[in-house]
């Protein structure tokens, strides 16, 4: 009898992920955003403002799903955007996208990092540097045992976050008082009033905060290789995520600020356990704090997890494309690219421990933005030069649907300049740098053929 031939070793495994597991790791890309960074949005829009981002981003993030929800199952493959723009635009298009994105998941990892030690500090008075290098080498060294192993653990976690979300929004509830929402005075810009303190420009510059319900959803598209039937789990996956996420977001943003107020939350990197300290009394209810800051670490461990996840697949697909170098590209016995794990996360942990929460937030939006640009637009195009390729999934409303995806992306990446311009070059720079390098190994390449 023919031994079966051993996988490849640039080769996934195939069919390992259902639709509810897909649901479970987009929930996890995003859920640390419901434990923090949201917040940061009450400084630069007041309420109104962050209410008006959460509505667009909620918007916004539909009509991408569904956009690649097309592109995901005419072209699953682990390089997601990537391999989208690559086949309708070629090579550079294809590496500046996987670039895009890259950056987003490696800051994603980052900023989750921060998080983490800020609520682990809440909770036992233990946080810093020591914490998040030890939480880079311990989920590292796990997510490193296999993909199937990681997400179902994965889903146990983004459980316990849900529930924690739960807690706090029925302990915030009895002491809701509309009045919170409004305790930013009018700064005298034009539009300016309680509900909305910066005026229109407020809105403007609270975007990208508002995308912290939503940011790194649309990863799961790059699960799709690993996907079983991905021309119907995919769009369920993206569905049942953008259901959820949009539920706790209405949550969050209502009954935080508006029962702890705006000047309590507005710059904590752990509002949640801000918010329920400051309507707690100091001489009892207390449990309620301790378990919502324990599932708020489950959440944002979820999420570091899909984080690794998401930069470890993307970096092998880049290096499988050409687009990195071909090392990173390589898988072990057990089909799991632990080189794609390893690399992306030293440089996250580098980026964590300069503490740069916020900042380092608004790269993460700014790079993700950018790759929705990028990536939309081959739908466009695809469609009208392939138009009898099958599709077993169709985008409702069609390229309308996708117009406003990448028009609703534009607004954004201008909002990413306003709220943190700096960040934003710095963006430019390491995708700069990123185009050097692909351009370097291109032409070595060349001259050596």
């Amino acid at each position: 009898m023919q031994e079966p031939s051993a996988p490849a070793a640039d080769q996934l495994k195939t069919g390992a992920i259902g639709w509810v597991l897909l649901a479970s790791l987009g929930v996890s890309y995003v859920i640390a955003g419901d434990y923090s960074a949201w917040n940061f949005g009450l400084q630069h829009g007041g309420w109104g403002g962050l209410a008006a981002s959460v509505a667009f981003g909620a918007t916004m993030y539909y009509a991408l799903l569904a956009t690649l929800a097309e592109l995901a199952t005419i072209i699953p493959e682990a390089g997601g955007g990537s391999a989208f723009a690559a086949r309708a635009f070629g090579p550079w298009a294809g590496c500046l996208t996987g670039a895009c994105v890259w950056l987003e998941y490696t800051a994603a990892a980052a900023v989750i990092a921060v998080f983490l030690q800020s609520y682990l500090q809440a909770l036992v008075g233990f946080g810093g540097p020591p914490v998040i290098v030890g939480f880079f080498v311990l989920f590292v060294a796990i997510h490193a045992a296999g993909v199937g192993e990681a997400l179902k653990l994965l889903l146990v976690m983004a459980l316990v976050a849900l529930v924690g979300l739960v807690l706090f929004a029925a302990a915030m509830a009895p002491h809701f008082a509309a009045a919170h929402l409004l305790e930013l005075p009018p700064d005298g810009s034009p539009g300016s009033s309680r509900l909305l303190p910066m005026g229109l420009l407020g809105i403007w510059a609270t975007l990208p905060f508002g995308t912290a319900f939503f940011l790194g959803v649309e990863g799961i598209a790059m699960a799709a290789e690993e996907t079983r039937d991905a021309h119907r789990n995919v769009p369920r996956g993206m569905l049942a995520a953008l259901l959820v996420l949009t539920l706790f977001a209405v949550l969050l943003v209502t009954l935080g600020p508006g029962a702890a107020g705006i000047h309590a939350l507005a710059t904590a990197e752990d509002p949640l356990v801000v918010g329920l300290n400051s309507v707690t009394p100091a001489g009892g209810g207390r449990a309620a704090v301790t378990v919502v800051n324990v599932c708020g670490l489950a959440g944002l461990m979820a999420c570091l997890f899909s984080a690794i996840f998401g930069y470890s697949r993307l970096t092998y697909a880049l290096a499988r494309s050409g687009y990195l170098p071909r090392f990173l590209s390589r898988t072990n016995r057990r089909q799991v690219p632990v080189t794609a794990i390893v690399v992306p996360g030293i440089i996250a942990c580098a980026l964590a421990l300069t503490g740069a929460a916020e900042a380092i937030f608004v790269l993460m939006v700014c790079s993700g933005t950018l790759s929705y640009l990028l990536m939309v637009p081959a739908h466009w195009t695809m469609r009208r030069r392939s138009p009898a390729l099958a599709r077993p999934y169709r985008t409702p409303g069609g390229v309308w649907t996708s117009g406003f995806a990448w028009l609703a992306s534009a607004v954004m990446l201008a909002a990413c300049f306003i709220a943190n311009p700096a960040w934003s070059a710095i963006t430019l720079l390491v995708l700069g740098a990123f185009l050097g390098g692909y351009a370097l190994r291109r032409h070595l390449r060349l001259t050596s053929d």
